[in-house]
């Protein structure tokens, strides 16, 4: 059970998890780093914590899994961590959002990834805290996109090292939407795959194939609009915990989350042409088939009444009994047949 009922009945700031069961324990790293010097370990118990507060380097703390109460818990406890807070935390559903506290900064973001597999979004929900000299990211499982910012922290390379907590908690965010335009890109290929396969009237699921498409847009667009007003939020703020200069690289990550926002609005509406193309394109072919029925009836129906008359079970009928009777009713219907194809296509209709 991963819903709501979970938490129906019990005080606000319990700590339950919300998401799926997890067959992993919870693994806590840290890299602790300056310009100078750089460490990085594992350690088995949040107490081990503790020098992350009164240290002078800054520390990254990536914890791998959120479904344990205590261990959730105890990180808080070692850091003061408000009881909401860590509510929010073992809550993988939330909605991407910021909440500024007196010593520190909570932001939730939603890490993706592009299944090619099952052409899937799949979706991980991230939680930072940001404090003075330390940055906390919970992850629900194992696997990120983090990798590229610990090379750069192991190898000492760009800005990362020179600055303090708060340009970290930049670089975190940023991978993460730099992330969603990978998934953008993703789309547009489907729906160019889709537009042409409706243009060359390809035998395709269409319709399920624009409503997964929108469905995708949809779900990419929960996740980056929250995160472009959050940041534009805190571009706003006054925390003192967000340094002048990592307010400019902020307007950077708000810069590509009104892009992706437009872009996404773009192929939303491309889908919708698409749907009506592929509408349109079906009102034709329906179109085509009654017309060549009309045509077939039309020619038919004078044929049709001509051996109706001669299939009359009256004793008396002339042509009955005429030598070239027979062949005169076919050269009659070849005749009709003739003349009526000769007016249709004159007026067009073949």
């Amino acid at each position: 059970m991963t819903d709501i009922r979970k938490k129906l009945g019990q005080p606000s700031g319990s700590l339950i998890h919300m998401g799926r069961e997890q067959g992993h324990d919870v693994e806590i790293s840290v890299m602790d780093y300056n310009e100078e010097f750089f460490k990085e370990f594992k350690v088995e118990k949040p107490e081990e914590l503790k020098h992350c507060l009164s240290s002078k380097i800054i520390s990254w703390i990536n914890v791998d899994g959120i479904h344990d109460p205590d261990t959730i818990q105890a990180i808080g406890e070692q850091f003061n961590l408000h009881p909401l807070l860590l509510e929010d935390v073992m809550n993988p559903n939330h909605r991407p959002k910021i909440e500024e506290f007196d010593k520190y900064i909570h932001f939730t973001l939603k890490m993706l990834a592009y299944n090619h597999a099952t052409r899937d979004i799949e979706m991980e929900q991230v939680s930072f805290v940001l404090g003075d000299s330390w940055v906390i990211s919970f992850q629900e499982t194992p696997g990120d996109v983090f990798d590229t910012i610990r090379e750069r922290i192991r190898n000492g390379k760009g800005r990362i090292r020179k600055n303090g907590s708060d340009y970290l908690a930049y670089a975190l965010s940023d991978i993460i939407v730099d992330h969603y335009f990978i998934i953008v890109d993703e789309l547009d290929e489907d729906i160019d795959r889709l537009e042409h396969a409706i243009l060359n009237e390809k035998n395709i699921e269409v319709m399920k194939e624009i409503q997964r498409l929108k469905k995708q847009l949809m779900s990419l667009r929960k996740s980056i609009i929250p995160v472009r007003d959050a940041v534009g939020n805190l571009m706003k703020g006054t925390s003192n915990l967000i340094d002048d200069r990592t307010t400019f690289y902020l307007k950077d990550v708000y810069d590509h989350t009104l892009y992706l926002t437009d872009s996404i609005e773009v192929y939303r509406e491309m889908l919708n042409s698409l749907m009506e193309v592929h509408l349109s394109s079906l009102s034709n072919r329906l179109n085509n088939v009654m017309k060549v029925l009309t045509i077939i009836s039309t020619i038919f129906i004078p044929l049709t009444f001509i051996v109706g008359v001669y299939g009359m079970n009256f004793k008396v009928m002339p042509e009955i009994d005429w030598k070239y009777g027979y062949l005169s009713v076919w050269i009659l219907m070849i005749t009709v047949t003739l003349v009526l194809i000769i007016i249709l296509k004159r007026k067009k209709w073949m």
